[in-house]
C-alpha cells in the first residue's frame, strides 16, 4: 500500500488528498481537462465548486481515496500527515507548508514536491519537447513526454486539494 499525498493550505485551513499510487493515473483522468485552479475562476466560483464537488463524488464512487479537511493546521493534521507519510511515495505540498513538511517529514524516504515548482517545470518541459520535436529526437521526445505527464498528474492532484479546501471553506455541501 503506497500512497501519493497532496496537501494544500488556504487561510490556515488545509486539505489532504491521499490516493493509492496504483489509482493515481485513473483518478487524474477523471479530472483531466475539466479541472481548473480555484483562483483562475473569475465568474461564479460557487457554481464551479459545485460542479467540482459532483466530479469528486463521481470519482469517489469509482476509486478508493481519502480527502481530509482541517479547519486549522494543528497537531491532528501533523499526526495524520506523518502517519500517511510513512507509506507515501510522494507528497505534493503547498508552498506555504513546504518548509514545515520538509522539517517534519524530511527523515522519511519520500519525495516532497513544492507546488510552486510544478508550473515552471511544466513550462520548461514543454519548451524542451518543442525543441526535441524540431530535431526529431524520438528518444528524447518519449522521455520528456513521460516526465511532463508526471508533472501534469501532480498538478491535477494538488488542484483537487486546493479546490477542496476552498469548497469546504465556503461551506458548500460535500
Amino acid at each position: 500500500m503506497v500512497f501519493i499525498i497532496a496537501v494544500d493550505e488556504s487561510y490556515n485551513a488545509a486539505a489532504m488528498v491521499v490516493i493509492y499510487y496504483m489509482d493515481w493515473v485513473e483518478i487524474a483522468k477523471e479530472f483531466w481537462g475539466n479541472i481548473r485552479h480555484f483562483r483562475e475562476i473569475t465568474e461564479n466560483r460557487n457554481k464551479y465548486l459545485e460542479e467540482f464537488r459532483k466530479s469528486l463524488e463521481k470519482a469517489g464512487k469509482k476509486y478508493n481515496f481519502a480527502i481530509r479537511y482541517y479547519t486549522k493546521i494543528d497537531h491532528y493534521f501533523w499526526e495524520e500527515l506523518g502517519h500517511y507519510g510513512q507509506f507515501a511515495l510522494e507528497i505534493i505540498v503547498d508552498d506555504k507548508l513546504w518548509g514545515e513538511v520538509v522539517s517534519r517529514l524530511g527523515h522519511l524516504q519520500v519525495s516532497i514536491v513544492k507546488e510552486g515548482e510544478i508550473s515552471s517545470e511544466i513550462g520548461r518541459l514543454k519548451k524542451e519537447l518543442d525543441d526535441a520535436q524540431k530535431r526529431k529526437d524520438v528518444l528524447k521526445i518519449e522521455e520528456i513526454k513521460g516526465e511532463l505527464t508526471l508533472y501534469l498528474l501532480r498538478r491535477i492532484l494538488i488542484t483537487i486539494a486546493d479546490n477542496y479546501v476552498n469548497l469546504k471553506r465556503r461551506g458548500l455541501k460535500r
